[in-house]
């Protein structure tokens, strides 16, 4: 569990990091409910994370700037 939080911070702490990414003050929500349509403050995406866990076959952060990353190559956060 301690890993799943720790990759959930860095999730966040990558996406405030670049402001293409947020959107009057949220960011996408990738939670099982929200699947990334809902721009939340990220101390609210975290909590979604932490109960609702990141939506089905979320395996590259493909609303968030970042480069290509062969599905061979990923590496994904177990759920």
């Amino acid at each position: 569990m301690m890993d799943y939080c720790n990759g959930i911070q860095g999730f966040i702490n990558y996406t405030i990091s670049n402001p293409r990414n947020i959107n009057g003050g949220g960011i996408r929500c990738p939670c099982k409910r929200c699947k990334n349509k809902k721009f939340l403050d990220p101390y609210i995406v975290t909590m979604h994370l932490l109960q609702k866990r990141f939506m089905e076959e979320y395996l590259c952060w493909y609303a968030y700037v970042e480069p290509f990353v062969p599905h061979e190559t990923m590496l994904v956060i177990i759920t």
